[in-house]
């Protein structure tokens, strides 16, 4: 069975790592992923499967800001597909434009970093 960083994300109260697990020829996801909750100091963690990245994706977008999150990774195979999806993204839900720079470039960075470039750390 052969496991592979597909996608990873953070924000400060939650945050996870996809990963696309080949088995045989039988691809599925595996998302580990945790929450924090400051004011009870509270860290829980879960393991999700996904058949598929769009069954993965679906449920990260149920977060309606999604795009606010913080990614660390994206699959080259993705990036076009994300590319897209963030051009319908509504920045101005929060008014303060560093705070859209910031995340606009967050993605930039992430979406047009060299294949290799996490696995070369």
């Amino acid at each position: 069975m052969k496991k592979e960083l597909y996608f990873d994300i953070s924000s400060a109260d939650s945050g996870g790592s996809l990963f696309r697990i080949d088995d045989n020829g039988k691809i599925s996801f595996y998302y580990n992923h945790s929450t924090y909750d400051d004011k009870k100091d509270e860290l829980k963690i879960f393991e999700t499967n996904f058949e598929s990245f769009e069954a993965f994706w679906k449920y990260l977008t149920n977060n309606k800001e999604w795009f606010y999150l913080h990614p660390m990774f994206v699959h080259v195979e993705q990036r076009a597909f994300i590319k897209e999806q963030l051009k319908s993204a509504n920045w101005n839900i929060h008014p303060n434009k560093k705070w859209q720079n910031s995340h606009q470039r967050q993605w930039t960075k992430v979406l047009s970093a060299p294949e290799n470039y996490y696995r070369s750390q």
